[in-house]
């Protein structure tokens, strides 16, 4: 009895997040500089993004899923969270979010794994009618498409087209999500991270725009397609940015991810 107690018993944890823009904390509204292949100025006004299967590492090297608080949190619901560090733009809300939080077993935990991304079976609900944090439309495609799980914006994109800006989710999905059908994406764009060595009672997660534009010639804009990059598997200009994510593009085998990193 006492040890099924004792493998019952959870603790909670909490697992910091934060936005950086090189050496720079993000801020909603600032300009930052020096960015990308050349040296590019951009005024950044959204940074989002949706985090999935938040595992810790512990002292046996088994990697153990965190339970996501989800009575009464707005910003986790089953086994995705979304991170939230936008409180200006006129597409998002003034409340913010740097923490995913949870339980684990009771125990030492030195490592952390998760996904950028929103889980299959999730990822085309209804966003009108999904509970938070999936209900956020502007976080979302369409049917097939399902949801933003990156969203970065340089300005008001809904005032300037020319704005640059970062999307990215799963693409080329088939399917019929409103019929009942099981959509498929070719393109699932999840970003895998993994890091062997965390301590979640002191480190925080980053995520580094600066690090995910490096080599990207952000004043310059294939024809024909949007400024920046929305994951479109024939924009050349997504190619920089996802091979910073770890992401494979036109047939090409990905760098490891260098947007995630601890501090």
């Amino acid at each position: 009895m006492a040890t099924a107690t004792a493998a019952a018993r959870a603790v909670a944890v909490t697992i910091q997040f934060a936005a950086k823009v090189g050496m720079a904390d993000f801020e909603c509204g600032e300009v930052y500089d020096n960015l990308g292949a050349n040296s590019t100025s951009l005024q950044l006004d959204d940074f989002r993004f949706y985090v999935q299967d938040v595992e810790l590492k512990n002292a046996d090297g088994d990697y153990v899923p965190v339970e996501l608080d989800t009575d009464g949190n707005t910003w986790q619901v089953e086994n995705v969270a979304l991170l939230d560090f936008e409180d200006c733009s006129e597409l998002g809300d003034p409340e913010m979010n740097g923490v995913v939080t949870g339980t684990v077993p009771e125990g030492t935990y030195d490592g952390l794994r998760f996904a950028m991304g929103v889980p299959v079976d999730l990822n085309h609900d209804n966003p009108s009618v999904a509970p938070p944090p999936l209900n956020v439309g502007t976080m979302h495609w369409d049917w097939q498409g399902g949801y933003k799980f990156l969203r970065i914006d340089s300005g008001n994109i809904m005032v300037n087209m020319s704005n640059w800006r970062m999307h990215l989710g799963s693409t080329d999905c088939d399917g019929d999500p409103l019929a009942g059908g099981t959509t498929m994406c070719t393109n699932s764009n999840r970003v895998e991270v993994d890091f062997n060595t965390f301590d979640p009672e002191s480190d925080t997660v980053l995520a580094d725009f600066a690090a995910m534009v490096e080599g990207a010639a952000l004043d310059v804009n294939q024809d024909g397609t949007p400024f920046g990059c929305m994951a479109g598997p024939s924009d050349g200009d997504c190619a920089p940015l996802f091979d910073n994510l770890g992401l494979p593009f036109g047939g090409s085998e990905p760098d490891v991810q260098q947007f995630f990193s601890i501090e």
